[in-house]
């Protein structure tokens, strides 16, 4: 048999008709030998390529040899099915033959017609993919696969292949695999490994991966990556953050600092300050204080400061106040057009967002007597919205709210009191010191009526954002436990507030029995936005949680908040499940907060993809229920926040003129999210929306409902004096604490409108900060590779007394009309003797010299044009200013940078400072002088400073002096 295969092989042309040796195979009578002998012909590809199509049809001959246990090779058999299957292009059946075959993931030489690298690679290919989905799918695979995968992953580490390896792990989640493949690395980490390791930890923390692999897979890059010849400190503490190791990030700023690199330090100390929880850098400090050998003095003295919040305060606050473009004659309109309390209310909070963190309160102070007819919760939100005004301002706080906090006694019901606390809360929101906390606490333990709960509970609360202090959580629930409704939902906000992202049995248990217990529909409700906001990236953490609240089939609140529960815990992080499990709710949960929650979820789940966004919400936009619709707008208010997301944009619109007053609503404050932050350039509707939303506060047929949405719209429009924006990330991308939470409370505006000021969490200052290793603002310029016009300030309103006079111009009485025509024909004929005389002046001063001739004309055509504008009865005209049409423009540091602009700024001088992160990352960043002998100029300050304590170089900016609101009944 040998012989005959050997001579038919070697035929002129290759073998071929193979008839003879495929009866060899079907027969029953051939010898074992002798079909062992064919079957390793035919695996041959050199063969196979001329005769796969006639072994097909002996294909189950070949497939019973596998049955029978005592055939010797059984292997060679299995691989010849599964070659021929390949050739049929059924590479499913041909990895099932593999598998059972002695399959070489290792091609064999290429040697005449026969190439054995397609099969292979299509093999390894089919395995990987089934691989994945089986893992995806949470099936476990069969032992031949796992076997076949690990013997790729070898041959993959032999040939250095670590992130193909890697990257194999991320998507089917296996831990083991990626630890192998960073520990192959060599003991001597050269560029390619440290990119592949800073790539790992992009991936790790940017993709939809479950919170516990996520952490596991964190600090297993770190290990090896510390050992790297220079890491990247700041995406180091970036992941510490992520994985909640606050004494990891501690030792790295301290060794730092002993490595003399303390401009790093700093860096990392503003980061952690903007992306950490309150709970964390009380932890980070906590461990400096335990540290046996402290650094250098002035630099920790420095990373304290920062760390406590002081610095970025501090700069936040200048910022707002230098840059502070708040549309005053705006405001004065707006005022004119309201005629009811909800809109009194509506502009009292409006005013706040606008003036968020600039300390100017002129509107309030020139309109006393207007401000003054606030009565009862109006009260309490007039007095409030001086704690947006005022944000930063901690050192004078007290000063500000003098006027307005209890004295011996409570004046009346305690409206006014209640708001100077919340407005204290708001001043230091998500930066509450020890002193602030103490305050606000005593406020608490001694208030007497309901609403100075309610705002000695608010200000509780966000003051102490994530600070998971159980001693102020158990102060809390003191109030909850007197079983009020209003301070019992306030109650249930604050203890949100302050376990935020840091949720257990203990407390989901506690707050889960006592919205069961009570009869107060507004205790429920604030308890419900309190667990989604403890419930804040905790992803798989709080599944058990979530679970026994959405199964609670017979109570709507619970499942309710169920929902809102699992919109915060994934959020930002784009889960495919999440978003299946919410959009199923839509539609089969037959309460309607249910199905309002469920579809605003699927924005903040898919925060992070607006496109993704709007896939699924697009069709959800013309849901017939109200509340699916209102939902869909919300949720892409949320999602596309701050982009100027056309088609976005194009899905909203619509539902401006819906028949429901609430999605009309809705659908003003999705817009104004989209549209924050946008100029003219980057979103062309942006200017038509900011006139729709003043025709919507004027038109008197308007339901009330959609006039006070439209007011706070255009708040948030110019949020913080049009210097900052609405954004649910932080600058490194991440989910933001605050930005989550305070969007999570905004929405229990539907309940309760004092819930709008928490909106301000989300505002981001859209700022560039450039400070040197003396933490001081240097002089420095930047170059935007733009026109100037392109990121400018919305032009301002027009004033009503301009408007009038434009109206006035165009009524013309019948004999003034004669008048004006004999006086236009007298003019005519004076300017043409004018003319006259200037061509005869002209041709005379041609004959004398060029110059003079010049001159003439010049003088000449001034005077006729003096004599046009002066004439009677008409305005001087004004020379429009010129456009701007350079292709770049220089901003003086601190600059104005929106989120459109960042990627559009360098240094104008790079041999002046080198900063420590990319600018388009925007915010504080802390540089290096390049040239320390060139002599450096610091930015000087603009208004007079006030300190944190007299001993401390830290200060802070005067406030005005402060006024007092008389607030009396109508």
């Amino acid at each position: 048999m040998l012989t005959l295969l050997n001579r038919w092989r070697s035929q002129p042309g290759g073998p071929s008709n193979a008839s003879a040796f495929i009866r060899v195979l079907e027969s029953p009578k051939s010898s074992v030998s002798d079909k062992v002998l064919v079957l390793k012909a035919f695996n041959d590809w050199d063969v196979l390529v001329n005769t796969w199509f006639e072994v097909a049809d002996a294909l189950p001959a070949v497939e019973k040899l596998l049955d029978v246990t005592a055939f010797p090779e059984q292997s060679s058999a299995a691989l010849l099915v599964s070659k021929v299957y390949f050739c049929l292009e059924q590479y499913e059946r041909a990895l099932e033959f593999a598998l059972r075959g002695d399959f070489n993931v290792v091609p064999a030489p290429r040697v005449g017609l026969g190439n054995d690298a397609e099969y292979v690679n299509k093999i390894i290919e089919t395995a990987i993919d089934t691989y994945k989905i089986m893992s995806q799918q949470g099936i476990a695979a069969p032992q031949q696969l796992r076997e076949l995968v690990d013997k790729i992953v070898a041959r993959n580490l032999d040939n250095r292949e670590i992130w193909y390896v890697i990257s194999l792990g991320f998507e089917t989640t296996n831990l083991p695999m990626i630890e192998k493949a960073i520990s192959a690395m060599p003991a001597e980490l050269n560029v390619k490994n440290q990119t592949t390791l800073v790539e790992t930890l992009n991936r790790v923390v940017n993709g939809a991966f479950d919170r516990s692999f996520r952490f596991k897979v964190i600090n297993t890059v770190i290990k090896t990556y510390l050992k790297c010849p220079s890491p990247d400190m700041s995406k180091i503490c970036e992941c510490y953050v992520l994985t909640d190791n606050a004494e990891s990030a501690a030792d790295t700023i301290t060794d730092l600092i002993s490595r003399n690199l303390s401009t790093r330090s700093y860096q990392i100390a503003f980061d952690l300050y903007e992306t950490a929880s309150q709970g964390f850098l009380d932890r980070v400090l906590r461990r400096f204080e335990q540290q046996e050998q402290p650094a250098d003095a002035k630099s920790m003295e420095k990373v304290h400061s920062i760390l406590k919040g002081h610095e970025t305060v501090k700069a936040y606050l200048d910022f707002y106040v230098r840059h502070n473009h708040t549309d005053s004659v705006l405001m004065e309109e707006i005022k004119e057009n309201i005629r009811t309390a909800s809109a009194h209310n509506a502009l009292l909070i409006s005013n706040g967002l606008m003036q968020y963190g600039t300390t100017c309160d002129d509107f309030l102070r020139n309109n006393l007597s207007w401000v003054s007819k606030a009565t009862n919760w109006n009260k309490f939100n007039a007095v409030a919205s001086l704690g947006l005004i005022h944000h930063g301002q901690e050192a004078s706080a007290m000063k500000v709210l003098d006027p307005y906090l209890p004295k011996e006694s409570v004046e009346g019901f305690g409206f006014k009191e209640g708001g100077a606390m919340l407005a204290y809360g708001l001043i230091h929101a998500k930066h509450g010191d020890a002193t602030a906390m103490s305050t606000l606490a005593q406020w608490l333990k001694t208030a007497e009526n309901e609403p100075v709960r309610h705002g000695a509970c608010l200000g509780f609360g966000i003051a102490g954002l994530g600070s998971s202090s159980v001693s102020g959580y158990e102060k809390i629930r003191e109030v909850l436990q007197r079983d009020e409704a209003v301070s019992g939902e306030s109650a249930g906000i604050a203890m949100g507030l302050i376990m935020a992202g840091n949720l257990n049995q203990e407390v989901f248990n506690e707050l889960k029995q006592y919205t069961v217990d009570t009869q107060h529909d507004k205790t429920q409700r604030g308890i419900r936005t309190g667990l989604a906001c403890a419930s804040f990236g905790l992803q798989g953490d709080a599944e058990p949680y979530i679970t026994e609240a959405i199964g609670a089939k017979s109570n709507p609140m619970l499942r309710s908040t169920g929902i809102c529960m699992l919109s915060m815990a994934y959020a930002g992080t784009g889960s495919p499940d999440v978003v299946r499990r919410l959009l199923e709710k839509v539609a089969t949960d037959p309460n309607l907060d249910v199905k309002r929650y469920a579809t605003i979820g699927i924005g903040f789940v898919l925060s992070k993809d607006p496109n993704t966004c709007l896939s699924y919400v697009s069709m959800l936009t013309e849901h017939f229920n109200g509340h699916v619709r209102y939902g869909a707008a919300m949720a892409l208010g949320i999602a596309c926040a701050g982009t100027g997301n056309m088609e976005a944009i194009g899905l909203v619109e619509p539902m401006i003129s819906d028949k429901e007053g609430f999605v009309r609503k809705g659908a003003l404050l999705s817009l104004s999210l989209i549209m924050c932050q946008q100029t003219d350039y980057t979103c062309p509707k942006v200017n038509g929306f900011r006139k729709q939303l003043l025709k919507k506060i004027g038109e008197k047929n308007e339901d009330s409902l959609v006039k006070f949405g439209a007011i706070i719209a255009q708040g948030l429009l110019d949020i913080g004096g049009q210097n900052a924006a609405v954004s649910m990330h932080n600058s490194d991308g991440q989910p933001d604490m605050g930005s989550m939470v305070g969007m999570m409370c905004f929405l229990h505006g539907w309940f309760w409108h004092s819930m709008h000021f928490f909106i301000a969490l989300a505002a981001k200052p859209s700022c560039l900060v450039m400070v040197n290793e003396n933490l001081k603002i240097p002089v420095l310029d930047y170059v935007c590779h733009a026109n100037s016009q392109k990121f400018a300030y919305p032009p301002r309103a027009e004033s009503k007394k301009d408007k009038d006079i434009k109206k006035v111009e165009t009524v013309v009485l019948s004999i003034t009309g004669k008048k004006n025509a004999l006086k236009k024909a007298a003019a005519a004929e004076e300017k043409k003797r004018r003319e006259a005389a200037a061509a005869a002046a002209l041709h005379a001063a041609a004959q004398s010299s060029s110059s003079a001739s010049g001159g003439a004309a010049a003088g000449a055509a001034g005077e006729d044009e003096k004599m046009e504008v002066d004439q009677q009865g008409k305005p001087k005209k004004e020379k429009a200013p010129e456009k701007d049409t350079k292709p770049i423009h220089r901003l003086c540091n601190p600059a104005r940078v929106i989120p459109a602009q960042r990627n559009l700024i360098t240094i104008s001088d790079l041999r002046s400072y080198s900063p420590m992160k990319p600018l388009y990352k925007g915010g504080i960043i802390v540089s290096d002088r390049v040239d320390k002998d060139r002599e450096e100029k610091l930015v000087s300050e603009v208004v007079a400073q006030v300190s944190l304590p007299a001993s401390s170089s830290n200060a802070e900016l005067k406030p005005p002096q402060p006024f007092e609101i008389n607030l009396t009944d109508y």
